[in-house]
């Protein structure tokens, strides 16, 4: 303690001095300067500041007010200030950075000066809880030593933003106030991100199920599929988690998350492949001296799904560096399907819907004697040794719950660390480093399978009861539940990722060279468990003995153990994917214009990445068979180069434009598998007056096939059509040999993207700040499988290119080198026609929509408040499937995009005490999945949060205690007649209802 005292009291005795100097400099130059000095004291500035850490604003408020600063940088670790926009004097502009910082300052002698407010409040939220932002940090002229200028997403260039364009912050104090303790829980909370992709809870409720096996969670902007979604940390790509089709930011401790920025705009041109809809950048802690200890506990009030979470952060700071460290530990409970009233029966006629219970029940239902159709239900209460005929009479079917003994969300458990440091070798040249590592554990109980079981004459259990004698095969609708138990699934995930780099300060050029290395694994070890085996269970179906048959006639089961203990199998799969980014680029001033300085970078990069899957099935016996899908490799070089250009600033005195500033950037990239791309940006931003400036862009993106899209099995199949079928068959029928499954020749999928918009920051309303973006996406290429022969026989148009008649022998040998043999026999006639039906590049979408915000900042007597509104619309999301083919509106159904939501709220903060309300509203929909369609309603949330900090500052130690709760009012979501047996539609709701969390962090 005695160090810090020491440490604090030099700092204060530094900031006297300053201060001293100051006042000194004035009074001397004071009796000829007054007068000047007061019409500066008086004159309005146009001021342009983003949101950003404390010391990068001041030097830019230095900069923009041509006044000199006398601080220290060090002295503002951890501050961050709010965005400012609009004209101000220079001390008013100051006291809205200063607001809340612990600090005081004013203008003396043309100098900034600091000093610490002894009586000040901790700093509160800086940003509207999501609202939009828009970045316009120009080029700091002069920054104080030891300061960094911020890289803000979507562009390269150091203190710029990417220009047209406007990118959402959450930063940490935006990331408490939702109340969420995980990474994908914050992110879900953003209008503009879709809940449909590969999600946990979509893992289960809906009917693209269980291609997320691990049950990790990803980000997707717009709907557009994960895929399409660029997410980095750091400004750096991490490896590819389930096939290879998404990052999954589960891994991420969100203890370490300093803010995360939210670029909802296609950024190809900026950072490669994938940035099709947008880039999200979770941008992790520096900067952070001392300790910091967090517990959380969570509780949902209907039951399921607990939580408890562990955090600590350590770190420390000398004169030419920094080291922190931190480890989180996270838990959560499973929520089963018994918990909640909406997920326990698919029975929903009480709603006025369906009853989606299936007909394959345990009792059983014989569904066919011979081949002779019947219904006949095998009755309850009974253990099938005593059943007779008699009692095998039609009538209503047994039903029986297509989820029983299954967990909706998993239990799952997060062990992470994180290390980061910087290091000055010499006054020019740093070294910096950043290493995070995660361990996720995962354990999920599934209902078992439901089958068709045919039972022999032999069958003992059927002897036994002089069943149906002579008369065939019974076949039986069963459900194997009460036989075997769940279906077990279990998965172990090891994530982790590292950067190093050297960042070298050319002179006192500005000037700035940076070469990285950053290296990303994600291996997967996936373990499914107790799947029925319907070759195993032939046998025990036929068996005449006692002891090795099974008994499908029974309430319940009455099979023996032994026997029991055969008819499973268990699927290991392996998933394994690594990427390796080297990068050096090189930024800064070329020449000063009218509007200030022109900066440029530019780069060059080379990406490998790999992945591999290896999957086994085991069984009882002993015996292993083994899939291993061809592993994938690739290596990817680019180019890369950005401009921007300040073309206008305000001291031009040009009429109607306040400020203009043009940025243009490109890139090229070249894979070793899908070829080369090359993608443009340009982004303007006008600022008609101090108050309100208009902004677009435009540009081209892409996003390179997935591996298992390339590189998966693929199916080849011999059948004949028939006239009917083929209407152009020749002598009444044709020889057809179909290939299904991936595709090695796939292009990359490009899209073209513009937007609009306007920031409208009116300075006769204080703090308020209104945005608006037109948003435009033309999506083409898009991969997909042709799907089914007959249709595509039957109606032909849009399918040529991937229809081959008359096929020359050097083609259908080359069809017949794909894949394992065909199934079926060789047409009479031989091949008279190749449909190619692997993925493709043939579908398109064309989506369109507007993002609004707005926030509005005010204090009086009774506080601090702060209200803010993040709303995103969807104005067309269509899909057309073939070239020619009607397009498909995809909006406002049941697992789809939805055309309105919002998220709006109230901040307050009086002294140590801070308390949030806040909204999320999903608009309602049609239910597409019941026939004819009904209207789903719309859903309005409400959370609260209560907190108070018992410390001066951010920077001091102390206690927070926080209460949050999400959902308020305990709502259910809304009805979905949905077949999957879940009466609601997991893309666009969350079934836990009501949860209370409370949450401790000591700053020590």
């Amino acid at each position: 303690m005695k160090g810090k005292t020491t440490k604090r009291h030099d700092r204060q005795r530094t900031l006297a001095t300053a201060l001293i100097l100051g006042a000194m400099g004035a009074v001397a130059a004071e009796p000829a300067l007054a007068q000047d000095l007061q019409q500066i004291s008086d004159e309005r500035v146009e001021f342009d500041i983003a949101a950003q850490p404390l010391s990068s604003a001041l030097s830019e408020f230095a900069r923009q007010a041509r006044v000199n600063a006398l601080y220290f940088s060090d002295d503002l670790r951890g501050l961050s200030s709010p965005p400012l926009r609009g004209s101000f004097t220079r001390q008013q502009a100051l006291d809205l950075l200063l607001a809340r910082s612990g600090y005081n300052g004013r203008i003396s002698g043309g100098n900034l000066v600091l000093a610490q407010d002894q009586s000040s409040r901790p700093q509160r939220e800086s940003a509207a809880s999501g609202a939009e932002t828009t970045q316009t940090t120009n080029e700091a002229d002069g920054a104080v030593e030891g300061e960094e200028e911020i890289v803000v997403t979507g562009t390269r260039i150091r203190g710029a933003a990417p220009a047209g364009s406007h990118v959402i912050t959450l930063d940490r104090e935006d990331i408490d106030q939702t109340g969420r303790s995980t990474v994908q829980e914050v992110l879900q909370t953003l209008p503009q991100n879709f809940g449909g992709s590969q999600n946990e809870a979509t893992q289960e409720g809906t009917q693209n199920a269980r291609s997320n096996m691990t049950y990790g969670s990803t980000v997707d902007l717009r709907g557009l599929g994960a895929d399409a979604t660029l997410t980095l940390v750091d400004g750096h790509r991490l490896a590819p988690a389930g096939v290879g089709g998404y990052i999954d930011i589960s891994t991420i401790p969100l203890s370490a998350v300093e803010r995360v920025e939210v670029l909802a705009d296609g950024a190809s041109a900026a950072y490669g492949a994938d940035a099709v809809a947008g880039v999200v950048n979770i941008i992790l802690r520096d900067d952070f001296d001392g300790a910091e200890t967090g517990l959380r506990f969570g509780a949902t009030s209907q039951g399921g799904a607990s939580e408890r979470a562990f955090s600590q952060l350590l770190g420390t700071s000398w004169r030419t560096g920094e080291i922190m460290g931190a480890y989180e530990y996270r838990a959560r409970d499973e929520l089963n399907v018994l918990d909640r009233p909406f997920l326990a029966s698919a029975n929903f006629t009480d709603r006025g819907g369906t009853d989606f219970r299936g007909t394959r029940s345990n009792p059983g239902n014989i569904i066919r004697i011979g081949a002779t159709t019947v219904s006949i239900p095998i009755p309850a209460g009974q253990d099938g040794t005593s059943l007779t005929q008699a009692q095998l009479v039609t009538g209503p079917l047994n039903r029986n719950e297509v989820n029983e003994l299954a967990f909706f969300l998993p239990r799952q458990e997060l062990h992470s660390v994180f290390l980061r440091g910087r290091q000055e070798l010499t006054p020019s040249l740093e070294l910096y480093g950043r290493l995070i590592g995660s361990e996720r554990d995962v354990y999920l109980e599934r209902e078992q399978l439901f089958a068709n079981l045919v039972v022999p004459q032999s069958n003992y259990y059927r002897q036994l009861n002089g069943l149906f004698p002579g008369q065939g095969n019974l076949t039986i609708s069963y459900y194997l539940g009460d036989d075997l138990g769940p279906v077990i699934n279990r998965a172990e995930i090891l994530a982790w990722s590292g950067v190093a780099g050297l960042r070298y300060d050319v002179g006192n050029t500005d000037w700035v060279i940076d070469g990285s290395v950053a290296y990303a694994h994600s291996e997967e070890a996936i373990f499914n468990e107790n799947f029925y085996n319907s070759a195993a269970a032939a046998p025990a179906l036929a068996s005449s003995n006692v002891a090795t048959a099974f008994n499908p006639f029974a309430d319940g089961s009455n099979t023996p153990a032994s026997v029991l203990a055969g008819l499973t199998f268990d699927i290991e799969t392996y998933n394994d994917a690594e990427t390796i980014v080297s990068q050096v680029q090189v930024d800064g001033p070329l020449w000063r214009i009218w509007g200030g300085d022109i900066r440029l970078a530019v780069g060059v990069e080379r990406r490998d990445e790999r992945f591999a899957i290896d999957r086994r099935e085991l069984y009882p016996s002993g015996a292993v068979t083994q899939f291993i899908q061809r592993p994938g490799e690739r290596s990817i070089g680019a180019l890369f180069g950005e401009v921007h250009v300040p073309l206008i600033a305000a001291d031009n005195n040009v009429p109607f434009i306040n400020a203009m500033t043009l940025s243009a950037s490109v890139r090229h990239e070249e894979a070793s598998d899908y070829g080369e791309s090359t993608t443009p940006r340009f982004g303007l931003r006008w600022a008609l007056t101090p108050d309100f400036a208009l902004r677009a862009s435009w540009g081209q993106s892409f996003k390179g096939p997935q591996f298992s899209q390339m590189l998966g099995d693929i199916v080849l199949s011999y059948s004949t059509a028939t006239a009917a079928q083929d209407p152009l068959a020749d002598n009444g029928s044709t020889g057809v040999l179909s290939a299904g499954g991936s595709n090695g020749d796939l292009r990359p999928e490009t899209a073209e993207n513009w937007t609009a918009g306007f920031d409208y920051s009116p300075h006769w309303v204080h703090g308020l700040n209104l945005r608006a973006t037109y948003f435009d996406i033309d999506f083409s290429d898009r991969i997909f499988s042709a799907g089914n022969l007959l249709s595509i026989l039957a109606n032909p148009a849009g399918y040529e290119s991937i229809i081959f008649r008359d096929p020359s022998p050097a083609l259908i040998a080359q069809y017949l080198a794909l894949g394992a043999p065909p199934t079926g026999s060789l047409p009479a006639d031989g091949v008279e026609l190749i449909i190619d039906r692997r993925l493709v590049n043939l579908s398109s979408q064309r989506i369109r929509g507007v993002d609004l915000s707005a926030d509005m900042a005010f204090d009086n007597a009774w506080g601090d408040f702060n209200l803010f509104v993040n709303a995103s619309g969807m104005l067309q999301f269509e899909q057309v499937l073939i070239p020619g083919a009607a397009p498909v509106d995809l909006r406002n159904t049941v697992n789809g995009v939805i055309d309105w939501r919002f998220r709006a709220g109230l901040a307050y903060q009086l002294d140590h005490w801070s308390a949030a309300v806040t909204a999320n509203y999903v608009n309602g929909y049609r239910d597409t999945l019941s026939s004819p369609n009904r209207d789903v309603d719309s859903q309005t949330t409400w959370d609260l949060r209560l907190a108070h900090t018992w410390r001066q500052s951010d920077n001091e130690a102390g206690l927070q205690l926080s209460l949050n709760v999400i959902n308020a009012m305990d709502d259910d979501p809304p009805f979905v007649n949905n077949p999957t047996g879940y009466a609601f539609d997991a893309s666009n709701a969350s079934p836990l209802g009501r949860v209370v969390s409370l949450e401790l962090r000591q700053r020590w």
